[in-house]
């Protein structure tokens, strides 16, 4: 009897911690857990607007929490659905993706502080800004299709026009997030990888293309005549 209860003091020990997600302590490499909101192309806190007659075509679901507005859908198009309840529920789970990439500290971040990423390679891990993070032309993001990276950026993200996120190695966008503390401005004509969760306001201009999500906690989503892929699911 009393080897069983030591026995099973012992498995107790070992297993502290065993159900725990690594990720949402501040440790560990892997992808967020976007939940609901792995099937949104656009999501935003207050209204989602399509300025062109043109349109924007989103592969995957669009919707507004708490606002309700939405413009430019049609001549815009999207495959999946706008649902409030479904776009509340969304916004719950992108909060909580937000809040644990911006809690990581693991691995140990490399500073990106104020630094323009155009004509770098960038390899798996996490990325930290303590202002803005902008890119003009290329930044390659190499990997293989297990790979993750993070962008942690405490201000906001630009793009230059005709600017692009090349992906290498087998890396894929699913596994590739930007985190933005205020909004995100994705320039004329830039092809672009990985969800943004932005605090506030998502905008892409002209022709941007989008492999990736915008995700908006409490702003506006503004697009003009892009096109948006939703990847899988992490």
């Amino acid at each position: 009897m009393r080897m069983r209860i030591a026995i099973g003091l012992c498995l107790a020990v070992l297993c502290v911690g065993c159900g725990s997600n690594n990720a949402n302590n501040g440790g560990g490499t892997g992808a967020p857990d976007l939940a609901s909101a792995c099937t949104f192309g656009v999501l935003a806190g207050q209204s989602i607007t399509s300025t062109n007659t043109n349109g924007t075509t989103v592969s995957g679901d669009i919707g507004v929490s708490p606002g309700t507005a939405v413009s430019g859908f049609p001549p815009g198009t999207f495959t999946g659905t706008n649902n409030a309840a479904a776009s509340a529920t969304a916004q719950s789970d992108l909060t909580k993706a937000y809040l644990d990439l911006a809690g990581r500290t693991a691995p140990a971040p490399q500073d990106v502080s104020g630094a323009d990423l155009g004509g770098t390679t960038k390899t798996p891990g996490l990325y930290k800004s303590t202002s803005t993070l902008s890119i003009t032309g290329d930044v390659a993001l190499t990997g293989s299709a297990t790979d993750v990276w993070i962008f942690q950026i405490a201000s906001g993200l630009t793009t230059a026009t005709g600017s692009r996120v090349v992906l290498s190695g087998g890396a894929v966008p699913k596994n590739v997030f930007w985190q933005v503390g205020s909004s995100a401005t994705i320039g004329t004509t830039t092809d672009f990888y990985g969800s943004i969760l932005a605090l506030t306001s998502i905008s892409l201009e002209t022709g941007a293309t989008l492999h990736g999500r915008a995700l908006a906690r409490n702003g506006t989503v503004s697009l003009d005549v892009n096109t948006i892929t939703v990847p899988t699911c992490p």
